[in-house]
């Protein structure tokens, strides 16, 4: 005997009409649950795309807002370093132009040195006026010698010469390291590196690793750093308030800061510390703080000038 099936009935939802006159019928109606789903799905969507809409539009808000802010501080930073490099360009220029205006007064100076005059004479002078002239009688040298204002005036020549030499002495005049062999000059120049122009505050002089670095005049060290930026191990000496010097990717350091120096002595040595390509000197001279081409001061006593 076989099993009738039962037929699956959906579940029905029941809505009854009831009219306010009596005469007339009660209706049923009737659906089945499965539409209530769709049928409260599609009454809260808009809810739910308003509440999505307007928590959306609110970050938009904020994030247009923090961009806005963003942008503004951009422009107020690039307002300030557009400031500081006109600043900075102003300042480059009067240096500029005060390094050109002293190096044609050295350049001058230097050329009066080494041009030779019409006779050559030499001596101490010892200043006479003219009634000192007329009373002096030349064939009294005795008289001369014995004079007690001529002996004065040429101890205080004496003592003239012998200052004017310890002033020299403070001067870098000598060269800082052998061989004397400049691989860069002083000014504008391709920088090694990345190739771009570049003002180069010294020269450089080539040398193997150890090669002695000498102070070209008398002063105290005021800096002996194993590691100044991209100058790697470095040396400066104040020559008397005026002059400093300073040596820079040294492999060596043999003085410290304080210590006395006199011209001549060994400071360090010739290395490729910092940021350099290989071993040489970077030597700069500055003077009353700015730097100026060294080559002027080492070869001012050269006797091969033209």
């Amino acid at each position: 005997m076989r099993l009738k099936k039962k037929k699956f009935k959906p579940r029905m939802l029941t809505f009854t009409l009831v009219s306010n006159k009596t005469s007339n019928k009660i209706k049923r109606l009737y659906f089945p649950r499965f539409i209530l789903i769709p049928i409260v799905l599609l009454a809260i969507s808009p809810i739910v795309l308003l509440i999505y809409h307007l928590s959306l539009n609110s970050y938009l808000k904020i994030s247009n807002q923090s961009l806005t802010e963003r942008v503004e501080n951009l422009k107020n930073d690039k307002d300030v370093l557009l400031a500081e490099v006109q600043e900075l360009e102003s300042e480059r220029d009067t240096v500029l132009e005060r390094y050109r205006e002293l190096n044609e007064i050295e350049e001058k100076f230097h050329q009066y040195i080494i041009e030779l005059p019409d006779e050559a004479l030499g001596g101490i002078e010892i200043p006479i006026n003219d009634e000192e002239f007329d009373d002096l009688d030349l064939d009294d040298t005795e008289l001369m010698i014995n004079s007690t204002v001529w002996i004065d005036r040429y101890l205080n020549a004496l003592d003239n010469i012998e200052q004017l030499d310890q002033n020299l002495q403070s001067i870098p005049f000598g060269w800082p390291t052998e061989p004397n062999t400049i691989t860069s000059s002083f000014g504008s120049r391709n920088d090694p590196f990345n190739r771009s122009k570049a003002f180069h505050s010294g020269i450089d002089v080539r040398g193997a690793i150890g090669t002695p670095i000498y102070t070209p005049a008398n002063g105290v060290v005021t800096l002996a750093e194993s590691s100044y930026g991209g100058y790697g191990k470095t040396i400066k000496v104040d020559h008397g308030g005026r002059y400093e010097t300073l040596f820079a990717h040294l492999s060596e350091i043999n003085v410290e800061v304080g210590d006395i120096v006199e011209k001549g002595d060994i400071i360090g040595a010739i290395g490729s510390t910092g940021r350099s390509t290989g071993p040489h000197l970077h030597y700069e001279v500055l003077k009353d703080g700015i730097p100026v081409d060294p080559e002027y001061y080492i070869n001012f006593f050269a006797t091969d000038q033209e």
